[in-house]
């Protein structure tokens, strides 16, 4: 399972980074600010996407539409301490779960756990079929 984290605080993502690794997730990549993060998506596919809002450059609401396009499947995950109270209409369908800071390593876990189980779904599914898809291959 392959995760991007965003945020430019580096101590959140510090902790976000060790607690995946811990919790056994060592595909992680991290971007600093949307700008770092949209160029990351663009390179590369990613199945779980934390994303902060208030960044530097593009913010992660800013963001958050164009990743959710490039990355269909990814759980996308707001993590930030600024969550709006009634998110815009046309970004309703764009985040799967929005948590505020400081998220808890419980609840930080879980959210690994349970993407884990999507990407494991996904590739049983994948699986099943006769031809293997240009970029979807099983690992």
């Amino acid at each position: 399972m392959k995760i991007l984290m965003v945020d430019d605080e580096a101590q959140v993502v510090n902790f976000l980074h060790e607690a995946a690794r811990v919790a056994g997730y060592t595909d992680v990549d991290t971007a600093g600010s949307g700008d770092e993060a949209l160029v990351r998506v663009i390179r590369g596919s990613y199945d779980l996407i934390t994303l902060d809002i208030r960044m530097p450059g593009l913010s992660g609401l800013e963001i958050l539409a164009p990743i959710r396009d490039m990355c269909p499947h990814a759980v996308i995950a707001i993590v930030s301490g600024h969550l709006p109270k009634d998110p815009a209409a046309d970004l309703d369908g764009c985040a799967d779960v929005w948590i505020s800071k400081p998220v808890s390593l419980e609840r930080f876990h879980r959210l690994l756990e349970i993407t884990s189980r999507i990407y494991k779904s996904m590739q049983e599914i994948r699986a099943l079929g006769d031809v293997d898809l240009p970029g979807r291959e099983l690992e």
